[in-house]
């Protein structure tokens, strides 16, 4: 005799009811990981340490490269350790393959993140591709899908979006940069101009020129000269360190052509002229470019939101008496 056959209950193999078992799970796993109740407490010498003032500077100076992921400190405390892992297991795998960034990555990093480690920027990336991937889920377990149930490849869609999200904000970034450094150079070399045509020597020029000025670029030659003061590097090494450290073609220029007037002797004053009226032309055609660029960004909003009202309300007054009219 056949043993009788349990009936399936749906119900229980619904996404809803999996997914608040995975959301405790992953709780108490970073619970366990972080251990914000009931961590050990430090021992007598680390207190005592931390009462000393010099070890308190030398933990901060140590501590001031890095900068927090998440705004709250509970959370900077519970998930970063856990980004920082798989930050580290995701640029091993790359490295075998070639694809860790290496140098590059870093040159992009200390850019436009400065005290964001390679290893933290991957973290990023696995954190938010996490994030692409379980959206779609999260969405078909609570019922929220208009067009029917999210397949497979929409949210391997979104996990390679929130991958690459990183990236794009950086490149953004990067090309915000630029065209800033492309904004101030003309100034600067202005300034310069002015410094050489009173006397002064290209050191002096640009210790007064970055004293006296603000913004990215004048933090890049308030560098320079810290390095010339201290003995590291003479002007012209700081100043190929400073092109190579940023990778903008206009200050790689820049440098290029002050390192070139300082070795082989040219007039320094005519030098700057002559680069200050190429760079401030290249300024007006970026200006010219941008102001392209955002006229055709506004094609999409004005044809969905203004003349859709607009047709509206010439219209339908119009079709209004043409209906008393015709009746």
């Amino acid at each position: 005799m056949n043993p009788p056959v349990l009936p399936i209950d749906t119900n229980a193999l619904e996404p809803r009811l999996l997914i608040w078992p995975l959301l405790f799970g992953l709780g108490a796993y970073l619970l366990l990981t972080a251990q914000p109740i009931g961590r050990p407490k430090s021992d007598l010498a680390e207190r005592l340490r931390r009462l000393d003032v010099e070890e308190r500077i030398r933990a901060e100076i140590i501590g001031r490269g890095t900068r927090p992921i998440f705004a709250s400190t509970l959370l900077e405390g519970m998930l970063r350790p856990v980004l920082d892992d798989l930050g580290r297991l995701l640029r091993t795998v790359l490295e075998r393959f070639g694809l860790g960034g290496g140098r590059e990555l870093e040159r992009k990093l200390g850019i436009a993140r400065s005290g964001v480690e390679p290893v933290q920027f991957l973290g990023e990336k696995v954190a938010s591709a996490l994030v692409g991937l379980g959206v779609f889920p999260l969405m078909n377990g609570l019922g929220t899908h208009p067009f029917g149930l999210w397949p497979l490849w929409v949210w391997m869609l979104g996990a390679a979006t929130g991958f690459l999200a990183p990236d794009w904000e950086l490149e953004r970034r990067l090309a915000n940069r630029r065209t800033q450094a492309l904004m101030e150079l003309p100034i600067l070399l202005d300034m310069l101009t002015i410094a050489a045509s009173a006397g002064l020597a290209l050191e002096q020029a640009l210790g007064v020129v970055a004293r006296q000025s603000r913004g990215a670029i004048a933090l890049e030659l308030q560098q320079v000269v810290r390095e010339m003061a201290l003995g590291q590097r003479s002007v012209v090494e700081a100043l190929g360190s400073m092109a190579e450290r940023n990778g903008v073609p206009e200050l790689t220029t820049f440098a290029g052509q002050l390192r070139a007037a300082h070795e082989q002797g040219i007039p320094l004053v005519q030098t700057l002229s002559t680069q200050a009226e190429a760079l401030r032309e290249r300024k007006r055609l970026r200006i010219v470019e941008e102001g392209g660029k955002a006229s055709v960004h506004m094609i999409l909003p004005v044809a969905l939101f203004i003349l859709p009202v607009l047709f509206v309300v010439l219209l339908l007054p119009a079709a209004v008496e043409m209906m008393h009219l015709g009746g």
